[in-house]
């Protein structure tokens, strides 16, 4: 099954449909010219108002993900220096446009890593990973979190969640490299990504291996790979010099 058709079948049964928007037209000659002013005034007004709320909106979002990433920080810093972290409210989940069902979708994953059953089969030219669990609670947020972040990827969307690794970067700079296909198990999802560029399916595979490895142990695998790596969790900006690297020529 394509990303593309998997989403359309998401859509079907799930999100629904939205609503429409009309607008009626006038056709008296009289009143015409006088009319059209009006309404280019007044829908000139409202295209400010729009604006402003979408420009207020924007910066209301900047504003809460440098605050969940200042909360993560000092999280961070202090659970370096004592040992633990927050389990609890995971503030590293959130990224730049994540919505509440993403970062709770996430949490689930998280809190119930120990109920997933994942495997990987490396590909010549790719991965194929295969996770599932028993619990049926748990299945809908897998489901849902892979096919939005398929999605996110194949739109080059990259959401900069603060705890989310170099090689994720990585791939949603070559998102347009990157062919993927959907299965769904009885218990849960299979993914398969290919790419006809060597660098890139080493980035996949890298990938699915830190998946895998979150999906064993948790929130200790984040930690361990922050620490190893020297990440501070910010999720924006870390890892360009990689990016830059994917882009070239493969050898």
């Amino acid at each position: 099954m394509t990303l593309t058709r998997f989403l359309s079948y998401i859509v079907v049964l799930g999100l629904g449909l939205g609503g429409g928007w009309y607008m009626s037209t006038h056709d008296d000659d009289h009143h015409k010219s006088g009319y059209e002013r009006e309404e280019h005034h007044d829908s000139d007004h409202h295209k400010s108002e729009r604006d402003g709320a979408g420009h207020h909106q924007d910066k209301d979002d900047d504003d809460r993900y440098k605050t969940a990433r200042d909360e993560h920080g000092h999280t961070m810093a202090k659970g370096h220096k004592d040992g633990m972290h927050d389990e609890v409210n995971m503030p590293g989940l959130h990224g730049k446009d994540t919505t509440d069902d993403e970062v709770n979708d996430l949490k689930a994953l998280f809190v119930n890593h120990k109920l997933l059953d994942r495997r990987i089969e490396p590909l010549p030219n790719g991965i194929r990973t295969i996770t599932e669990t028993d619990d049926e609670t748990l299945r809908a947020a897998l489901v849902t979190h892979v096919s939005m972040m398929l999605t996110r990827i194949e739109d080059g969307r990259n959401p900069h969640v603060m705890i989310q690794s170099p090689t994720l970067d990585k791939l949603f700079a070559v998102h347009d490299k990157i062919n993927t296909e959907i299965e769904m198990t009885d218990r849960g999802i299979a993914v398969v990504q290919t790419s006809n560029d060597n660098a890139v399916v080493a980035a996949l595979q890298t990938h699915a291996a830190e998946v895998s490895d979150m999906a064993a142990r948790g929130m200790e695998a984040v930690h361990e790979r922050m620490r190893q790596s020297g990440e501070h969790g910010h999720g924006q900006g870390h890892g360009h010099g990689h990016e830059q690297s994917m882009r070239q020529p493969p050898q």
